[in-house]
Order: C-alpha cells, then sequence, then structure tokens
C-alpha cells in the first residue's frame, strides 16, 4: 500500500453531503465517472478525488443496495436499511497499491475472497477484500 486513496460514504441526501464537505472541509466538487445520480467525487486541494458519494435512492434504496451487491457479491455482507446511518454509511477504503498481480497472488495464497473490478476509462484496477471486521477494501493500482 503505498497511501489512502479514498473513503466512500452512502447518503440519502447527496445534495446536503456535498455542500457540508465542500463548505466545512474545503473539499471541491468535481468530475464524476457516471451520472450525478449515482453519486460525487469531491476532490482535495492537489485535484485528487478523496471522498466518494453512492447516492442512495431514498423512494428505492433496495436498488442502490443491489448495485453495491453487483461491484461487491458476497463482501457486501448484510446491507440492511437500518444500518446506513453512521459507521454504517460507510461503504468502503480505498488504498493506492502497486503490483496488482502480486496482490492478487497474496489475496489467492491466504484464501481470502475477492473481486475484482477494471475501469478502463480511467486506467485503474481494484480488487476488493473485507478486513476481519467486514470492513470492505478497494485496492486500486493505477
Amino acid at each position: 500500500m503505498t497511501r489512502l486513496d479514498h473513503c466512500n460514504i452512502r447518503t440519502f441526501d447527496l445534495d446536503a453531503t456535498v455542500a457540508f464537505y465542500t463548505d466545512i472541509v474545503d473539499l471541491k466538487d468535481g468530475d464524476f465517472p457516471g451520472s450525478r445520480s449515482m453519486g460525487a467525487w469531491l476532490y482535495d486541494s492537489s485535484d485528487r478525488p478523496v471522498l466518494h458519494l453512492i447516492a442512495m435512492d431514498p423512494n428505492d434504496p433496495e436498488a442502490t443496495l443491489g448495485k453495491v451487491r453487483d461491484r461487491l457479491g458476497s463482501l457486501a455482507g448484510s446491507l440492511e436499511l437500518s444500518t446506513l446511518n453512521g459507521g454504517g454509511a460507510i461503504d468502503h477504503i480505498a488504498f493506492e497499491c502497486a503490483d496488482y498481480d502480486d496482490m492478487r497472488a497474496k489475496l489467492q495464497a491466504r484464501g481470502l475472497k475477492f473481486t475484482s473490478n477494471d475501469v478502463p476509462t480511467i486506467n485503474l484496477r481494484q480488487l476488493f477484500v473485507n478486513d476481519p471486521n467486514g470492513v470492505t477494501l478497494e485496492l486500486n493500482f493505477r
């Protein structure tokens, strides 16, 4: 791991959450690889996206949770609506990493369940794995 990459929060009020972090923490609302209805990326002063927000549809939260399940598979664990508050709103913690193949082999050698995802539009490969407490880690390889 070379550095903390970003944190991800699930929110039922995307606009209020963006306003809070841009006003209070001085993050900048910026480019997001998807539609605004899906979420937002907030950038630090060096123009790095450090806070990712997932927009939860208050009228159909199960649909949003379904997308989380699609991305994380069984790593998502129980996604109960009642837990999407406080620390339960944390979707994942992301680390910038080096050597994708070595990390994948390490996870396999230890028998850890993981999923992978490629985002070719931003030249990114990802591995998702849960820690012993069920916290999902997103390991990013650029």
